[in-house]
């Protein structure tokens, strides 16, 4: 295995090699980014740009069958093109959903394949814990560990109120954030960043 010895440090584990048929000629590769129809991937090669080839386009029915950020792809190298060929997608150990705007039957991967999503909501005017309830419910759909990251407690008049608010729809989680005023951490400030794991902040 020591050919995916790079692409490892972006997460890629035995789960996921365990899904590639061992004759394969594809390579596997992480989706970094996505620029305007193409894909910026990692494999042990390097980086480059990756477009889905002509059959993954064909049979793919909804957009969430395309790759995003995040998730695991064969490719074909292409070393004599400019862009690689994604063939095929490996199966999601977890997936950030949300309803596409203006097509209720479409859904859309806003991150695959992560571990921990960080949470973040303002302590200021801007704060609304329904809104945080359902950024919570996401996260917990999604298959990852939700973290919340409360932020702007210098602008906030009622902490204590906010934070019990929080608490009650936020319990057994990690709750980070910084009391300005009273020179303080919130709550939860270790064991939430590990090297090798894969975060998503929202």
């Amino acid at each position: 295995m020591n050919n995916f010895i790079n692409i490892k440090q972006y997460g890629f584990s035995e789960m996921f090699s365990k899904e590639i048929p061992q004759d394969s000629p594809l390579e596997p590769a992480r989706v970094l980014s996505q620029e305007k129809g193409f894909y910026r991937i990692i494999t042990d090669k390097g980086e480059k740009l990756a477009e889905v080839s002509g059959k993954f386009r064909y049979q793919a029915t909804f957009s969430s069958e395309y790759p995003a950020v995040g998730d695991f792809v064969l490719v074909n190298w292409n070393e004599s093109g400019n862009s690689a060929i994604i063939e095929s997608l490996l199966p999601r150990k977890s997936a950030f959903i949300r309803k596409a705007a203006g097509e209720p039957q479409q859904e859309q991967i806003v991150a695959a394949n992560i571990d921990t999503i960080f949470l973040c909501m303002a302590l200021n005017n801007d704060f609304n814990i329904r809104r945080l309830e359902r950024y919570l419910s996401i996260a917990w759909d999604s298959g990852a560990m939700p973290v919340v990251v409360l932020t702007k407690s210098d602008l906030c008049d009622d902490l204590d109120y906010k934070l019990s608010e929080v608490s009650s729809i936020a319990f057994g989680l990690d709750i980070f954030g910084y009391d300005f005023n009273r020179r303080k951490w919130i709550q939860g400030t270790s064991a939430i960043y590990f090297r090798g794991k894969n975060d998503s902040v929202h």
